[in-house]
């Protein structure tokens, strides 16, 4: 019986890895050609949000603030560039001052779910408990797959929430902290 097992399991691995290797090179190549390949030019505005993300990656905050302002003066009926500027002011330790711009993302686009989540973090930041919780809670409805693994290379090849730690950990923490206060 055994025999006959090993060729299943090794064809299922190859099958599993297979699977794994295309949703790396469609998460790689697929940007690449939307943005690059095919022609394509990008409106000044995504230019403006693509430079802040691009900034913020590369730890200088101060010039993503100032690339998604630049996003915002072009835009400002687009939500993911007040959402940049926003987590941009989180990175930088300004959490009071982040939270208008999640608050106007949201008011943009209430289905956001990753506005939500960084909202609720900026409440944890700034020890408003009750409204990190309503943030984190919203956020999983809106994504209940929005908890980060731990880093890329999880998150490409696993289908399962990480529950060690991301949002739904947090929310533990939140909930003991909001019942002692």
């Amino acid at each position: 019986m055994r025999l006959l097992s090993q060729p299943y399991i090794k064809i299922n691995k190859r099958k599993s890895a297979f699977r794994k290797m295309k949703r790396l090179l469609l998460t790689l190549f697929i940007p690449f050609f939307m943005i690059a390949g095919c022609g394509v030019t990008l409106s000044d505005y995504e230019d403006a949000v693509l430079d802040g993300v691009s900034n913020l990656n590369l730890n200088k905050p101060e010039k993503a603030f100032e690339d998604f302002s630049h996003a915002i003066d072009i835009d400002p009926s687009r939500a993911d560039a007040y959402l940049g500027r926003a987590n941009t002011l989180s990175t930088l330790g300004r959490y009071e001052e982040s939270l208008a711009d999640y608050n106007r993302a949201i008011e943009i686009d209430p289905e956001l779910a990753n506005a939500y989540a960084n909202r609720g973090s900026a409440h944890s930041q700034t020890g408003q408990y009750k409204e990190a919780i309503a943030d984190y809670e919203k956020a999983l409805e809106l994504d209940p797959e929005i908890d980060d693994a731990p880093g890329i290379m999880d998150r490409l090849f696993s289908d399962k929430p990480n529950t060690e730690k991301g949002i739904r950990k947090h929310l533990e923490y939140l909930r003991a902290k909001a019942e002692e206060s």
